[in-house]
């Protein structure tokens, strides 16, 4: 098959070679961050941080600031380790260092690392204030207390930002200040929320402070992260289209357009912006020697997406391959459940219901929410009925497990979807199609309840586009057109919701591409 036929033609190119082409980007613990020359990540924007350090520790610091404004956490950890080894009494030194572990809008934080990192320059909090110079920098860290104090993460987040809504109004034209409140106040959000009052206040700042800098990494980064989503990606364009250009020396950066492409169908777009960030992702991995799986797999993954959009099925093939390779070298759970995910994505995308039947499984896939829907919905479409229910079998596992977890009411919806999907493809190979449609109907009730997605989607199968095209096959188009729809306007340009709304409106639209 073409696929497998594409991995082999380039993985002897690439087998010599993997070893250190591919990196990723992880929670960072004090004792096992990469031990880089910070200065090798220079180009990273522009910023204004005035502070108390030595001269000597500007440069350092200054680097570690601007890559934490691109979440390139581990370069940001080395550079505010190399500022206090020059300036010991370097206060926000050590509040960039403990900053580096909250990965604020990726729902990840280290606080008993923090507290090691803060405790090496002085004991307490009240300690630390009084060591650090009145003003901006003592509410830094001041706020940065308050952020790895007690209580549960929402709780922190949702006092730390009250803290620098504080520092904010104390000094309101302070970049810097403006840029950490800005992100303060999405690390509140959360998914399943209703409104979009702060992410709307989020953008707001954000762009006054792009407005006075249109080269600050932290402005643009957060004008996207605020408005990615359906209806309010537009605004973020102009922002996406430079904050690559501002800070081209994260893979971060380079990736972070691709979330307003995506939410506005830009599919070239989407494949550029993710080329260009696994490039950049490949060559920290060669000059630190990372563990894979992370940083290069997220764009890698969103790259194959755009090329199925696109239709470009050898793009989305050599993505594969690299994957494919990757774990060929680099065998951790971590890659696996990366390379798994993009193969269900693939499946999904091309039909290619046989391939999913010649993956060996094993009990590591029995938790990957897009495989073994893949796998389920494959089956189902070739008539492999027992199949099919094994998978429901693991995604009902799977639901419940997460069901209890603290905070996972929003992914089980997630599953849930997926599971009654797979569910409906039985029904109709056994043809029950009434079954089939109550089936399909729960689901999209279920994904009314989420958040439109801000990038490829989850569920990997839009229940509405489904349900279009289920009753499509029924000849029922004008209800077909009213489900794709209500897909576009969540994931607007996808290529199977477009083509279906044009079978379902030949009139209107055409003949389908």
């Amino acid at each position: 098959m073409a696929h497998r036929l594409v991995r082999d033609s380039i993985s002897i190119v690439l087998t010599a070679t993997c070893l250190t082409l591919f990196g990723m980007e992880s929670p960072v613990a004090e004792t096992d961050a990469p031990q880089t020359d910070p200065l090798t990540m220079t180009d990273l924007g522009t910023i204004n941080f005035p502070n108390s350090g030595d001269k000597e520790a500007q440069t350092a610091f200054l680097t570690g600031v601007k890559a934490l404004y691109s979440f390139e956490f581990n370069d940001a950890a080395v550079a505010f380790r190399a500022a206090q080894q020059t300036d010991p009494d370097f206060a926000m030194a050590y509040w960039g260092e403990a900053m580096s572990l909250n990965h604020t809008l990726w729902d990840e934080t280290d606080r008993d690392a923090a507290h090691k990192i803060l405790a090496r320059f002085a004991a307490t909090p009240e300690e630390r204030a009084s060591k650090t110079p009145a003003g901006r920098e003592r509410g830094f860290m001041q706020a940065v207390d308050v952020l790895f104090g007690l209580g549960d993460k929402l709780a922190r987040d949702q006092a730390y930002s009250k803290v620098m809504r504080e520092l904010y109004e104390a000094y309101p034209d302070d970049n810097e200040i403006a840029t950490f409140y800005a992100l303060s106040i999405l690390g509140t959000v959360r998914p399943g929320d209703k409104g979009v009052g702060r992410q709307m206040r989020a953008a707001a700042i954000s762009k006054d402070v792009f407005s006075k800098n249109p080269s600050h990494p932290g402005a643009a980064h957060f004008i996207i992260h605020a408005l990615d989503d359906p209806e309010h990606a537009i605004v973020a364009l102009p922002a996406a289209r430079v904050y690559a250009d501002i800070a081209p020396d994260a893979p971060h950066a380079l990736h972070m357009p691709s979330h307003i492409f995506v939410q506005l169908g830009m599919w070239e777009d989407v494949v550029r912006s993710n080329i260009a960030s696994y490039n950049a992702a490949v060559e920290i991995a060669e000059r630190t020697q990372s563990e894979r799986g992370r940083s290069e797999f997220h764009s890698l993954s969103w790259r194959l997406y755009g090329d199925l959009q696109l239709g470009n099925l050898a793009g989305a093939e050599e993505a594969l391959a690299l994957a494919h390779a990757t774990e060929d070298v680099s065998p951790t759970n971590r890659v696996h459940s990366g390379v798994m995910g993009m193969v269900a994505r693939y499946i999904v995308e091309t039909e290619d219901w046989a391939y999913a039947k010649s993956l060996e499984l094993d009990e590591r896939d029995n938790g990957n929410l897009a495989l073994q829907f893949a796998v389920g919905l494959a089956a189902a479409k070739r008539g492999d009925i027992s199949d099919a229910q094994a998978a429901v079998k693991y995604l009902k596992a799977l639901r419940e497990r997460t069901e209890t977890r603290e905070n996972g009411a929003y992914q089980a919806k997630i599953i849930a979807v997926s599971e009654k999907e797979v569910e409906a493809a039985i029904a109709q190979a056994k043809g029950n199609s009434a079954q089939a449609e109550n089936l399909l109907q729960q689901a999209v009730a279920i994904e009314m309840t989420l958040n439109a997605p801000s990038g490829p989607p989850l569920p990997v199968k839009p229940s509405f586009e489904m349900y279009g095209e289920f009753l499509l096959e029924a000849g029922r188009l004008a209800e077909a057109a009213d489900q794709f729809e209500l897909a576009l306007t969540r994931t607007p340009n996808r290529t199977k919701s477009v083509d279906g709304l044009a079978k379902s409106k030949p009139v209107q639209y055409g003949a389908a591409r």
